[in-house]
């Protein structure tokens, strides 16, 4: 396909890590065989949905300097025993089959029914020539059944706090995990190996992964705990870059753990546009207007300093992805400062 040998060039040309097997795996697997949707934004190294859900969740196959990011950092050869946990469509895990080979194994597990059984199709042409799995997992703290030990590589595809003690426990001496590992809105990417008895992690850059499972993805409605986890990894993040001082810094960690220390039983807010004289919050579970909440009295309490410092707050999110497969993407096109990640993003 010319798309894909123009990709691969621009990706080889950017510094990719883009050896001869993994060059090999991506001609040899059709990206158009996972999604049913438009390929346009592959070519143009931007992630590409797969799958959407009634209520508005969305789950993509990662960007193609992504992909072989993830494929460099595996360190694959044939014949090994792969665990992919969060199932991207099914392209990773075909990818890494075809760099296993026929005498490898490649176990896809994820715990949405709906993404496993359109991995499961995707894949069945795969699986006529290598052994490939697809189980249903419970949740993300409970092992899948049917397992292969040990596992000699781990690939994590999503947003995880820490790795789950089941995957820890099957990973082969001298085998590790490729996981993003920390909060909901950013995350490193860590390579933890197995050394005898010990764990050596290897930061391998900054990145912005999704939640493993779909559900996960869909709009949530304002709830404390939710708002807390935002402005702590916000203080985090800003701590890093230097971007506000000690004294906002401290501000933003008071807030959280206030938000944090509030009941659990408040009903969660939903932001609403049809009320134009009245505050746009209704409450989640039945619509009414929310004249009263502890959430907004307590953001309300802090609007002298909050408000000021919020369109910073929201541009920390605002990450401007850099996609060097970008046929657009140039040389003067610059990398880093605010609201800019220079290292891995998805």
């Amino acid at each position: 396909m010319p798309e894909l040998s123009r990709l691969l060039e621009r990706l080889r040309g950017a510094g990719l890590p883009l050896t001869d097997s993994i060059d090999a795996a991506m001609r040899s697997v059709d990206i158009e065989s996972f999604t049913d949707h438009n390929p346009v934004p592959f070519w143009h190294d931007r992630p590409l949905v797969f799958m959407e859900t009634p209520r508005g969740g969305v789950k993509t196959i990662s960007a193609p300097h992504m992909v072989v990011t993830m494929l460099h950092h595996l360190e694959i050869s044939p014949g090994q025993q792969v665990l992919v946990l969060g199932a991207k469509g099914g392209y990773i895990s075909a990818l890494i089959a075809h760099m296993v080979g026929p005498e490898g194994t490649v176990v896809v597990v994820d715990p949405s029914k709906d993404v496993v059984e359109h991995v499961r199709n995707r894949l069945q042409p795969m699986r006529d020539t290598h052994t490939i799995r697809v189980r249903k997992m419970r949740a993300i703290g409970y092992a899948p059944p049917q397992l292969p030990e040990p596992l000699d590589r781990v690939l994590v595809t999503g947003a995880l706090s820490e790795l789950p003690h089941w995957l820890e426990s099957r990973i082969s001496e001298g085998g590790f995990a490729i996981a993003p590992i920390g909060g909901r809105f950013s995350q490193r990417l860590i390579k933890r190996e197995r050394v005898e008895q010990n764990w050596l992690d290897t930061d391998l850059g900054g990145v912005m992964f999704g939640p493993i499972d779909i559900a996960d993805s869909e709009p949530e409605p304002l709830a404390a705990e939710n708002l807390s986890e935002m402005l702590l990894e916000c203080a985090e993040i800003s701590r890093e870059l230097g971007l506000l001082d000690q004294d906002i810094i401290e501000r933003l960690r008071l807030l959280s753990q206030a938000l944090n220390e509030l009941p659990e039983d408040i009903p969660p807010l939903l932001h609403t546009e049809e009320f134009e004289d009245e505050p746009p919050w209704v409450f989640a579970d039945d619509d009414t207007l929310a004249q009263d909440h502890p959430v907004i009295d307590l953001l309300m309490a802090e609007m002298d300093w909050l408000a000021p410092l919020w369109p910073t707050l929201l541009a920390l999110f605002d990450v401007r992805m850099i996609h060097p497969g970008d046929p657009e993407h140039g040389d003067d096109d610059p990398a880093g400062g605010f609201g800019q990640h220079v290292d891995l993003v998805p």
